[in-house]
């Protein structure tokens, strides 16, 4: 990954500013922090250093901890996706979503972490005397810290509602943090995002960097946030007519593995190293880079846990560890390393494919169904029960884990049959799209649907269902619900589903709806909002921080 090459510049200080990130940022101050953002930012390469640091957040909410914890964000106990190892696991228990859960205050913590950069590089740049070379170089470094700004609040409003904002760097204790509205924190973001889109390179050179497609884009969610449909659809289109760059769906095959007859274009989109625009990829608009070499060298910037993403350990089943079926209980290759800390629901799985045709999304090639025994069955007598490589009947898998752990569909987009060096699953390091062009259709259409013209919802979302060869929707079809099916058969393991639907208010009732059964029976009203961290709450001791209703 290639993100700024000159990170090194200031190396030492981004040390001291990265070490107290874990906890409460917002909330925390260091003498060392106050002492060395004096002097350390006082030129355009070291505020490049410092703006790397944006991008290695990014990279933390796709790899910081092992096990469910980036399944949260994805989803985790909604209508789309639960913890199949645990019934009483947090999520699947909603009850045990309180003030002191890790996984939404990790995410309120690192959200705080990245706008404290943001805000040190805000200033830094407007600073009298900066020795900036033009005023361009001056508005597109601010524009950068902007978005990112804007990006934290947003991480932060869509699922904990009005959140104290914090403009500047603080340099002094500060414990009289008060909640802003949410309708002030959009606000924020939307100025935020206005400059970013103003001033954003149109493309890059350094693949992964934003560029003003990826401001629109969350304008336009900004704007369906304040009910403001008219400016969602003109940052949308803003992205798809070509004004903000040259963006389209992928509909032919192209990159590595591409001239693999098994495969499509739907496949070739998930294959690493296809992700960024330098690849032939123009549907990628934000791109966060973890791709490796074939030597699988290490990622630069780095991540919390094991140094790359385990999105395929998280996401798929762990049939090569089922030796009822004929595996040796030894990844390989062919079959990754599926460990299924997160599991499809029905839902997912099932209900969104209902009379899907010719969808290619659901093909046994992007979505693994069939199994097949990796060894001669045989019965306690030595007879002959099934063949090796013949089809697993459903008939054969009989216990609870059978069908919750080993064996269930298998999304390609979360893994490979051929990874780096053949590890598995550490050899499947691909980029991960933050924004696809998709999601900015489903935003275009939301606000049409706003503006009562499901006519015109429609015609988006049939954009994306003809390049999947599905059938295209009739508009009197199209309601929210239908927007959040197509979103889950487009774009599941991708896009924020939590945020999405703590957005719009429906994490209660997708999930009592369509989610695991656990889930169903736990989630409350109240979850349509996360819980502000209890420490947070506690180390405000100036003002009061009051919590979300009901926790």
């Amino acid at each position: 990954m290639k993100l700024h090459r000159n990170i090194r510049v200031v190396a030492v200080g981004l040390l001291a500013l990265l070490a107290s990130c874990k906890d409460d940022e917002f909330l925390r101050e260091s003498l060392d922090d106050r002492i060395s953002t004096e002097t350390a930012y006082t030129n355009k390469a070291q505020l490049e250093g410092l703006s790397g640091t944006f991008y290695r957040y990014v990279q933390l909410i796709y790899n910081m901890n092992d096990g469910p914890h980036e399944a949260w964000i994805l989803g985790l106990g909604t209508d789309v996706c639960f913890d199949p190892r645990d019934d009483n696991a947090k999520y699947n228990n909603w009850g045990l979503v309180n003030s002191v859960e890790a996984y939404s205050a990790d995410w309120f913590n690192n959200q705080y972490a990245l706008l404290k950069n943001a805000n040190q590089l805000i200033e830094s740049a407007l600073k009298p005397g900066f020795p900036w070379a033009t005023e361009t170089d001056k508005n597109q470094a601010l524009a950068e810290a902007y978005f990112f700004r804007a990006f934290a609040y947003r991480n932060l409003v869509h699922l904990y509602g009005g959140v104290p904002i914090v403009d500047k760097p603080v340099t002094s204790a500060k414990v009289d943090f008060v909640r802003n509205t949410r309708e002030e924190v959009l606000l924020f973001i939307k100025k935020d995002l206005e400059f970013a889109r103003l001033n954003l390179p149109i493309t890059h050179t350094v693949p992964g960097r934003v560029v003003r497609a990826a401001a629109d884009h969350y304008l336009a969610e900004i704007n369906l946030a304040m009910k403001d449909y008219d400016g969602a659809i003109a940052a949308a289109t803003r992205v798809i007519d070509g004004t903000d760059g040259t963006y389209g769906l992928v509909n032919a095959r192209f990159g590595a593995r591409s001239s693999e007859t098994d495969k499509d274009y739907y496949y070739d989109l998930f294959v690493m190293g296809n992700q960024n625009r330098q690849a032939g990829n123009n549907e990628g608009i934000f791109i966060a880079q973890f791709a490796q070499g074939p030597t699988g060298a290490s990622i630069p910037g780095g991540t919390t846990f094991a140094g790359r993403p385990l999105i395929e350990r998280m996401m798929w089943c762990n049939y090569w560890g089922l030796a009822k079926i004929g595996y040796p209980g030894v990844a390989q290759d062919s079959t990754g390393r599926g460990v299924a800390y997160a599991r499809p629901t029905n839902y997912t799985n099932y209900t969104i494919w209902k009379n899907s045709g010719n969808d290619i999304r659901n093909n046994e090639t992007n979505i693994k169904r069939k199994y097949y025994f990796g060894a001669d069955i045989k019965d306690a007598a030595g007879n002959l029960l099934y063949k090796k490589a013949t089809l697993i009947p459903k008939s054969f898998l009989t216990t609870r884990d059978d069908t919750m752990i080993y064996v269930f569909p298998n999304w390609a987009k979360f893994g490979t049959d051929k990874h780096i060096n053949k590890v598995p699953d550490n050899g499947y390091v691909r980029n991960f799209y933050v924004v696809r062009l998709p999601e900015t259709y489903f935003l275009r259409a939301e606000a049409y649907l706003g503006k009562s013209r499901a006519d015109l919802a429609a015609d988006d979302i049939n954009v994306v269902r003809r390049r999947a060869n599905a059938t295209p929707v009739a508009a009197a079809n199209v309601d929210i619900d239908y927007i959040l099916d197509e979103r889950a058969r487009e774009l599941y393991g991708e896009e924020f589903r939590m945020m999405t639907l703590a957005r719009l208010g429906k994490i209660y009732d997708r999930t009592k709806k369509y989610g695991y059964e656990k889930s169903q029976a736990t989630v409350q009203m109240m979850n349509n909002l996360m819980p502000i961290p209890q420490t947070a709450i506690d180390r405000n001791t100036g003002a009061k921080m009051p919590n979300n209703t009901g926790y």
